[in-house]
């Protein structure tokens, strides 16, 4: 009976289309996209253009990044959900891939259903940093600032539904102080104006934000991680300061059209583990205050539903809503 059935297999496998049996081993065998679903010179590009240069080094084919920004990164996301499930379209997507759905109303794809997870690249958490006219060297003094007179405290943003405005919106619902929220288009003019002290505070990315808090230009009042960053020894963590389970991050991760076959992913995996741990990628990653964290496909899942569980509720409560 043994004999029989490795014959019946045998047989099977002969029946086989060609292309059938060796596509996963062959695997890749033409030019990768990774789609990068924000304009050029951003987070997400910069991630996307280191980890496809070491990718085509490792799969010996070339890896093109290509920048389809729009719609809070759903268009980028949607030419993902919809292409063909063989591995040679990526996503590098970021917690916008949770969060516009919600903030925009309506989304051309479901998350949780049309993507294949492969791993999270990294996580960027951000700082809480005023003007130094700000008398606040805590936060539990920024919030009495505000609670006293919300009218001298305004807040920048690099744009309504950035992870910097739902961070300063959870702060407010999670105190009940009230400030101004300013919304820029991007970090830079929002640092431009925290410099000149046109507004007072700001949630910044701790890479951008290191060169002027080292040199004493602005305050740091906490970061927003789990753990104090090394970066920064000496400020202390939201938790710290009084605010259990606050955690803002930007978070990366990579992702393929859901059905890729499971050997591609394996493949995937193997290969950004390697880079994850490539000390010169960890050393671009931290240089830019990022924390480089290869994952299992499932951590991914995890790490996104996390970020829906964070965002979701202050995106309701304070009715935030985009339009195209």
């Amino acid at each position: 009976m043994i004999r029989i059935a490795a014959l019946l297999l045998a047989l099977f496998a002969l029946a086989l289309p060609a292309s059938a049996q060796t596509s996963a081993a062959a695997w890749p065998t033409k030019p990768i996209r990774i789609i990068a679903p924000f304009a050029p010179g951003g987070g997400v590009d910069i991630a996307a253009r280191i980890v496809g240069e070491k990718l085509q080094a490792i799969l010996g084919q070339p890896v093109l990044v290509e920048n389809k920004p729009g719609a809070g990164a759903m268009i980028g996301a949607e030419i993902v959900a919809k292409a063909a499930p063989d591995g040679y379209t990526l996503l590098l997507t970021s917690n916008s891939l949770v969060n516009s759905p919600l903030l925009f109303g309506k989304a051309p794809f479901d998350w949780r259903k049309d993507f294949a997870f492969i791993t999270t690249i990294l996580e960027q958490p951000m700082v809480l940093e005023v003007n130094p006219t700000v008398p606040a060297k805590t936060v539990a003094e920024f919030v009495a600032l505000a609670k006293a007179d919300p009218a001298k405290v305004s807040m920048g943003t690099s744009g309504p539904g950035s992870i910097n405005h739902l961070a300063g919106e959870w702060l407010m619902q999670l105190t009940g102080a009230k400030w101004e929220m300013v919304h820029y288009k991007g970090a830079a003019p929002a640092n431009a104006d925290l410099l000149s002290g046109t507004i007072q505070a700001q949630f910044d990315q701790l890479g951008p934000a290191l060169p002027v808090l080292r040199a004493g230009k602005l305050r740091p009042l906490a970061v927003t991680s789990l753990q104090r960053s090394p970066s920064l020894p000496d400020v202390p963590t939201f938790v710290e300061a009084g605010f259990p389970g606050f955690e803002a991050i930007t978070l990366f991760g990579l992702i393929a059209p859901a059905r890729t076959p499971p050997e591609v992913i394996a493949i995937l995996s193997a290969a950004m583990e390697r880079i994850l741990k490539d000390p010169t990628v960890v050393e671009r990653f931290a240089t830019a205050g990022g924390d480089a964290k290869f994952s299992t496909p499932e951590g991914l899942r995890q790490a996104l539903t996390k970020q829906s569980e964070t965002w979701t509720p202050v995106i309701q409560k304070a009715n935030i809503k985009l339009e195209n």
